[in-house]
């Protein structure tokens, strides 16, 4: 996908080989069109690669802090069942002792 695009793009540029004005603040200069294409379409790339990697960062970023939250739900509801296996046999132990008494 990505070569068919260059491809169009450099013969559309080849094509179109004619000087074309640009207007910089306060000058103008006259470039070939071939180069204006060329250069506005890596300006382009460059800048979707830009914030895609923001974007991108950003989400990694999210993902981690779900997973620091994750495991320290894991952690806690670990200690919160040793704790409740521990009474479970407390009780359990009390219930023997009365039932031996009996």
């Amino acid at each position: 996908m990505i070569l068919v695009l260059v491809l169009l793009v450099a013969a559309f540029a080849v094509v179109n080989v004619s000087e074309v004005p640009i207007s910089l603040l306060f000058t103008t200069v006259h470039w070939p069109l071939v180069l204006v294409i060329l250069v506005s379409v890596v300006a382009g790339a460059l800048i979707t690669f830009l914030v895609s990697m923001g974007t991108s960062m950003k989400q990694k970023r999210e993902h981690r802090h779900e997973i620091d939250v994750a495991s320290k739900e894991i952690d806690d509801l670990r200690e919160e069942n040793k704790s409740l296996k521990r009474r479970i046999n407390n009780v359990s132990s009390k219930n023997d002792q009365k039932i031996e008494e009996l």
